[in-house]
């Protein structure tokens, strides 16, 4: 009650309510007027509970409520950490430049890369033979 007290007197001001650890948490204090709640959610995978599901159920619970706060999710501790919390519902995820580094950089896409690069000198030098097509077996099929 004491939050909510204060939230309607700051009602101009946008709040985030941070360090949290559950959706409950968040729930609170999204219900007490915050804009932003912010879940930690490697932490909470560090304390062997699921922040994905965490993420989920609050993002269920807000949308049930109507609540337009905006679920932020921090402590981000692997790149894999971005994509799933967004897939569980995290409309903003923070992170540090070198995990968003590791997104965009694909041993594959190099590698492809330097493949078409390869392809290009060759066909430019007229001398391009086609490369063998690998087809996926179906034997698993049947």
């Amino acid at each position: 009650l004491q939050w909510q007290r204060w939230f309607d007197v700051t009602n101009t001001i946008r709040v985030n309510v941070t360090a949290m650890m559950s959706a409950q948490q968040c729930l609170l204090a999204a219900m007490a007027g915050a804009t932003y709640v912010s879940l930690f959610g490697g932490r909470v995978n560090n304390m062997g509970y699921n922040a994905c599901g965490e993420i989920r159920r609050l993002r269920g619970l807000l949308d049930a409520f109507g609540n337009s706060a905006k679920i932020i999710v921090g402590s981000t501790r692997e790149a894999l950490n971005i994509i799933e919390w967004f897939e569980a519902g995290a409309d903003i995820v923070t992170a540090v430049p070198s995990l968003l580094d590791t997104m965009l950089v694909h041993p594959y896409s190099k590698e492809t890369v330097r493949m078409f690069l390869a392809d290009g000198e060759t066909l430019q030098r007229g001398t391009l033979q086609p490369r063998p097509v690998v087809r996926a077996s179906t034997a698993h099929l049947t």
